[in-house]
């Protein structure tokens, strides 16, 4: 009987730490594909306010989004952070999901500008961020910041 219990007891302490990593790697990938389906959405919305819209010095086109950053929980790891910046001429935010490693994805064929510097999320839940297509005197280029102020969360 006590031989049962104890064969009971390793098993189960095989399966829990075989399918720990799968659970992991499963908790990541939710999370990133959520921030990637949210990126890509705002990705298409900025490439049109940018071929339809006409850059302006002063108030102009905006588009004010709302991204969900998931928190940290047994189904999703949590976002290390986003930061929205620019490479090579165009718009790029960049993201990190828990330890894995960071990813970037194209925002929109102009540079990105935060105001007051780079802006960069950190906290889980909802940020609601403005978009703004304004003429500046090397180019087009899209502001952003988050709606209220503030550059860094």
């Amino acid at each position: 009987m006590i031989l049962r219990v104890v064969l009971a007891v390793v098993l189960t302490g095989a399966l829990v730490a075989a399918a720990t990593p799968a659970i992991s790697v499963a908790a990541a990938d939710r999370a990133d594909n959520s921030v990637d389906r949210q990126l890509t959405a705002l990705a298409a919305d900025l490439e049109t306010m940018v071929e339809t819209d006409d850059p302006s010095t002063g108030p102009g086109a905006r588009a004010v989004v709302e991204l969900r950053l998931p928190e940290r929980t047994l189904t999703s790891a949590g976002v290390d952070h986003l930061s929205f910046h620019s490479r090579e001429g165009v718009g790029v935010a960049t993201w990190r999901v828990g330890d894995a490693g960071t990813r970037s994805t194209r925002l929109a064929g102009v540079p990105v500008r935060a105001a007051g510097g780079d802006l960069t999320l950190r906290e889980s839940g909802a940020h609601r961020l403005v978009f703004g297509l304004r003429s500046r005197a090397n180019g087009t280029v899209l502001t952003v910041r988050r709606l209220g102020g503030g550059t860094d969360a």
